[in-house]
């Protein structure tokens, strides 16, 4: 099978037919402008090492050179007779080259929704397109996602393709079911408790330090209850504990974590919806080539397919600059496709201000969810399932109390 793609300036337009049906040659016609030597690099970059990969072809025309764009298609049929054209993407001036072709001969053309991996045929026929779901796509990484649009993840916390933690399931159960006790103290708590270990000689999971100010007995009731830590003893100022595991220990202490944990967990038990998920993940914009270059940090990182799936997670106050936050990064590596969350507890400050914090995020297309602490991890997963098959509604999801 051969397919011509109409080159777009959305990456996810141009990996997916090849993706869904493996052609053995991918030949790409774009105009200059869009499928420039950067965007063919990271594109042979990303079929380079992977199975089934196609033979890859560029063919540019200039931006409107109708003329050349039609000899192009022209070339293409004469060399591949039974070329299949997929046309989701590409320029107005591409489009109508490929009308006029197809009123002189029958060529077949067909195009993808993104979003629900389905193949309309448009004209023509084939015995290699089948119409209608395609096979879920497993192979696309937060990662190789990335250097599509150019950029490279520098680091990350957890990743699918990590083995994690034998404990981290129980871990975060268990500091979840704490945290949902009484979430309005928790950044404070975990901050307190990070103090004394950096107060502490000690760089272990017993740690002892003199505190001014101690954790409120009901968190610590809390967490001696739930196992999280032990042997918990005030002598005066200084405060000694026990975190059951290193884990336990670095998610008590970083307030934010434990939130980006529950999304990763949320999404790693969709398999076969989320093909990737990244947390606390610090994205290089120029992909390694300048040294001190911009570098961008998002929460989440989830993929569904092509799309990807940007996540913002907040336990603690919820100022209007998050939304800028997960919508620069969205911008510059998200395109049309990207899916922009804001998973919260809490909106901060008065009423008035949590009404223009919901208002803005209709506006700016992200997807916000609030009562976080009142959803399972399921229910948190279908929301962010739902934005991703439907898009960018900016959908309101209510508190539920």
């Amino acid at each position: 099978m051969v397919i011509a793609e109409l080159f777009s300036a959305e990456v996810s337009e141009n990996v997916l037919a090849a993706l869904c049906l493996r052609p053995e040659r991918l030949i790409c016609l774009g105009s200059r402008s869009v499928m420039t030597d950067r965007r063919i690099a990271d594109l042979r970059a990303f079929f380079r090492g992977r199975k089934a990969a196609p033979q890859l072809s560029f063919l540019r025309v200039e931006d409107r050179d109708y003329a050349g764009a039609g000899a192009a298609i022209r070339d293409i049929l004469a060399k591949y007779p039974d070329c299949l054209f997929e046309m989701t993407g590409g320029s107005d001036l591409l489009l109508a080259a490929l009308g006029t072709a197809a009123a002189a001969s029958p060529l077949t053309m067909f195009e993808l929704d993104v979003r629900q991996q389905t193949l309309t045929v448009l004209r023509g026929s084939s015995r290699e397109l089948k119409p209608g779901p395609q096979r879920p796509l497993r192979g696309i990484t937060v990662a190789e996602y990335l250097r599509l649009w150019g950029g490279e993840l520098a680091e990350s916390s957890y990743t699918l393709a990590a083995r994690l933690p034998e404990q981290l399931e129980t871990d975060v159960a268990d500091m979840w079911r704490v945290y949902v006790q009484a979430p309005q103290i928790w950044t404070k708590q975990c901050t307190l408790l990070a103090n004394l270990c950096a107060r502490s000689r000690s760089s272990g999971l017993t740690v002892s330090a003199p505190m001014p100010e101690k954790c409120a007995k009901s968190h610590i009731d809390r967490l001696l209850k739930a196992g999280l830590i032990s042997g918990y003893s005030e002598k005066g100022s200084v405060v000694t504990l026990s975190f059951r595991d290193p884990h336990v220990k670095r998610t008590l202490t970083r307030a934010g974590d434990l939130l980006e944990l529950q999304v990763f967990l949320a999404a790693r038990g969709e398999p076969g919806f989320f093909t990737d998920a990244v947390m606390g993940a610090k994205i290089d914009w120029n992909g390694g080539l300048d040294r001190g270059g911009t570098m961008n940090e998002i929460d989440g990182l989830l993929m569904h397919g092509a799309v990807p799936v940007f996540v913002s997670c907040k336990l603690g106050s919820v100022p209007k600059e998050a939304l800028y936050e997960v919508d620069s990064v969205a911008a510059r590596f998200g395109g049309a496709y990207a899916v922009k969350a804001l998973v919260c507890s809490r909106l901060s400050g008065s009423e008035s201000a949590r009404k223009a914090i919901r208002q803005r995020a209709r506006d700016m297309g992200i997807l916000l969810v609030e009562g976080v602490d009142g959803l399972s991890r399921k229910e948190l997963a279908r929301k962010l399932e739902r934005e991703a098959m439907d898009g960018p509604g900016g959908r309101l999801e209510a508190p539920k109390n």
